[in-house]
């Protein structure tokens, strides 16, 4: 439309003589609506754009045309050698070269030398410069699209070298914990049975009726390494597996919350420990991420009740609304400072804070808050509260 409305300014201000004579408007404005229709088609089809352009120029200039069909017939051939297949860009650049000596020395040899020289320079302008500007911001972006590929496949490498390298690392991990924690938890299996069978033959052979609590706690110990090591395996299974967790993995559920603090009672008891438990009838549908962090850190919170608290009454208590769940753990502190106490045993496993650091970042993975320390509210207790967000999916 703007080389049209220009071409019509031009035969308005300029007369007939500028579009080349005394000719008809008709044929003066019709070469050119050809040459602009050929334009919307430059881009797409720009080797039939330009072979339409180029014959509606050489009828217009035998017959004695004037300067409009020619401007916008750069037009065409800048789109032709700047979208075009690299071989019509190349005749374009040789073509125009060409057309525009032989037109030149033509011009010398039948008219006058002066007049062909300048005729000639206008030719160059009007035919070599669309081409050769064209071919500079060509070469410009298949540089720059060189350039961006060559970036991709670095970061496609340096991607590959990464999922490489963690792999690498996740298998070292597996075997790490294969050949060291998974085989004492084994022995531990292992021995803790036999000296439960032995115990038992000798309880039926002399006819005791009471459970020894000594026999009561080894057969807990046995029940959690045996669990141990199964979710132990199943991580060994995980890090060595490309594709992560899948999704039949035997994942925690917040529905177990009940059942894990069955499960710490026996050694709670022996402990001078009381765990009383306010979970909620049924637990709302929740994504697998939340559950296992809810239900890891109870879990971690309950072994360090076990580790550190002195004897007393210990609260679990759960709250779930509709847009967060709530998990609380407080217990007796043992020391008045403030300090949980070590019992000496636990001295030698103590986790120097790393259980803290491992239920504090699983709640911000999942975008939760979690604060453990003194109950401000209650003095002489310790009180571990986690809040895990249930509106968005992690």
């Amino acid at each position: 439309m703007g080389f049209f409305a220009g071409c019509l300014i031009l035969y308005v201000v300029g007369g007939p003589r500028v579009m080349g004579g005394d000719i008809p408007a008709w044929q003066a404005v019709l070469p050119v609506l050809v040459l602009c229709t050929a334009t919307v088609f430059r881009s797409a089809l720009p080797l039939a754009a330009l072979a339409v352009g180029t014959l509606t120029v050489t009828v217009e200039l035998i017959a004695g045309g004037g300067m409009g069909p020619v401007l916008v017939y750069t037009d065409l051939l800048y789109a032709a050698a700047l979208y075009g297949a690299p071989w019509l860009c190349r005749v374009l650049q040789i073509g125009t070269v060409a057309a525009t000596l032989a037109a030149t020395v033509a011009l010398v040899l039948i008219g006058d030398r002066s007049e062909g020289v300048t005729t000639g320079i206008i030719i160059a302008v009007l035919l070599i410069s669309p081409v050769w500007t064209a071919v500079v911001i060509r070469n410009h972006k298949e540089r720059a699209d060189a350039e961006r590929e060559r970036a991709a496949q670095i970061d496609r490498l340096a991607e590959l070298d990464r999922k490489t390298v963690l792999q690498t690392e996740r298998t070292r991990m597996a075997r790490e914990l294969h050949d060291l924690v998974a085989n004492h938890l084994s022995a531990i299996a292992i021995h803790s049975s036999a000296v439960l069978s032995l115990t038992e033959a000798q309880r039926e052979k002399d006819g005791a009726a009471e459970e020894d609590p000594v026999l009561r706690a080894l057969s807990v110990i046995r029940e959690n390494s045996v669990q141990g090591l199964a979710e132990m395996r199943r991580m060994v299974v995980l890090l060595r597996s490309e594709r992560g967790v899948s999704d039949d993995w035997d994942r925690p559920q917040l529905n177990a919350l009940g059942a894990l603090v069955d499960q710490a009672r026996p050694a709670a008891d022996a402990a001078g420990l009381t765990l009383h438990t306010e979970l909620p009838e049924k637990f709302p549908e929740v994504s697998s991420v939340i559950e296992v962090t809810a239900y890891r850190i109870v879990q971690e919170a309950l072994t360090n009740v076990l580790k550190h608290a002195a004897a007393g009454r210990v609260r679990i208590h759960c709250e779930a609304g509709a847009e967060q769940l709530t998990l609380s753990v407080d217990s007796p502190l043992a020391r008045p400072d403030g300090r949980p106490r070590q019992r000496p045993m636990e001295q030698l496993t103590a986790g120097a804070g790393a259980g803290l650091t491992g239920m504090s970042e699983r709640a911000a993975l999942v975008g939760g808050s979690f604060d453990a320390g003194p109950d401000r509210t209650a003095p002489g207790r310790w009180r571990v509260r986690a809040v895990l967000p249930l509106t968005q999916n992690p």
